[in-house]
């Protein structure tokens, strides 16, 4: 695989405006380094609210299944400038620092904001370095293979208890237009003691996984892959599980539009074998059990808000009463000037606990969290509101205490 580098170098000067003159910004980016772009874009005026704003600037984020972090740019106008509006992407790599990253999103940022100047009537100096000596050819040796071996400890302690996790993963991932290929491996155990007393309370819990997939593009709507993969969980009173699943995919949009907008439907049929560690309240010990899944999953970002919403159906061939509903959303809603609303809710519905340990449940392990107990239901809900008023102005970096 061969890449092709251009250097483009772009600069602003006699940025030195009234502040009646700057053009008003709103800036929206959730996972970005606001100061940093507005100690860069200091020729603009950044406000509290799009409402306010000359030009919205609306920052998407994504991350690359390789490891790197990408981002889409996209100014629209408002007022005087509503006839304007620019779009860009950057590109990040897995070997990018967050440094080297927000130089290039500041970049992109400025190149994507000249016509918008220009029709404010700024000074500009466009610089751009058009000597092909830089411009270079670069053989990629791993094919857009990219590896990734990681490892965390964490210690907590105080008198009365004592946690100690690990955590290690392996990756190995290759994204290109047409495949998405992933594979992680991972270990992650934890050992908690609590003291009362005489009394010492132990929990140990571990997870083993093994997870892969094969995705293949078919067209801008349609993909198709399969799933594969083994894992342990001593929560789930899983000693061992294989599986392998087939799946499909309908994207409603291009694919290309997933950082602002996303609507896909994913049907998944698979079986798989599990050994348990004791016997389950069905009286198994191993069991074969072959599954059908489909999936909804909505997600917009935009100037008036973000949405995030999936519905997820399971049902099992084995026994058709088995089956497990979600439903999870994500909103984050501005209704008018300074006023947003927040939601976040999931629920589910589960009628499938096959893997459920026989026996009773002793109050260690149920306030320890050392083994998964029955349940038909699981759900949590928040909701905030805030409204925001007063100056404008939004500029102003101030890092002190």
């Amino acid at each position: 695989m061969k890449y092709i580098y251009t250097l483009i170098l772009f600069s602003f000067t006699s940025i030195s405006f009234s502040q009646e003159n700057k053009v008003k910004a709103y800036l929206d980016c959730e996972r970005c380094d606001e100061n940093f772009i507005k100690q860069e874009t200091s020729f603009l005026e950044y406000v509290r609210d799009q409402d306010l704003a000359d030009l919205v600037i609306l920052i998407r984020d994504i991350w690359n299944p390789s490891g790197g972090r990408s981002y889409e740019i996209e100014i629209d106008g408002n007022k005087e400038y509503k006839d304007l509006a620019s779009s860009t992407t950057v590109f990040g790599y897995s070997s990018d620092t967050s440094s080297s990253l927000r130089d290039k999103l500041v970049n992109k940022l400025k190149l994507a904001l000249v016509p918008f100047l220009d029709k404010a009537e700024y000074d500009l100096n466009v610089k751009i370095d058009t000597n092909f000596e830089d411009i270079k050819t670069i053989d990629d040796k791993w094919n857009n293979w990219v590896f990734e071996l990681s490892g965390t400890y964490e210690s907590d302690k105080e008198e009365s208890r004592k946690t100690n996790r690990y955590e290690i993963q392996f990756e190995i991932d290759k994204v290109t237009e047409d495949w998405r290929i992933g594979i992680d491996l991972e270990r992650d155990e934890r050992n908690r003691k609590f003291y009362s007393d005489d009394n010492v309370y132990l929990s140990n819990r571990k997870t083993t996984s093994l997870r892969g997939r094969v995705v293949r593009s078919i067209s801008d709507h349609f993909s198709a892959g399969v799933f594969f993969g083994a894992f342990q969980n001593t929560y789930e009173n899983i000693d061992f599980n294989r599986y392998i699943a087939p799946a499909i995919e309908y994207s409603f949009f291009p694919y290309k539009d997933v950082l602002s907008k996303e609507i896909t439907l994913a049907y998944r049929i698979g079986t798989g074998k599990r050994n348990y560690i004791e016997k389950t309240i069905y009286g198994y010990e191993n069991q074969t059990l072959t599954s059908q899944t489909l999936t909804l999953n909505i997600r917009y970002r935009q100037k008036w808000g973000n949405i995030s919403s999936y519905i997820d159906g399971t049902q099992f061939f084995n026994d058709g009463t088995k089956k497990r509903f979600s439903f999870r959303s994500d909103l984050d809603i501005r209704i008018f000037e300074g006023l947003a609303v927040r939601f976040s809710g999931n629920v589910s519905l589960i009628r499938e606990q096959y893997s459920l340990a026989a026996g009773s449940t002793s109050v260690e392990d149920l306030l320890l969290q050392q083994r998964r107990i029955a349940s038909d239901y699981e759900t949590n809900f928040s909701i905030g509101l805030s409204y925001t008023f007063g100056s404008i102005y939004n500029s102003i970096i101030n890092t002190r205490l």
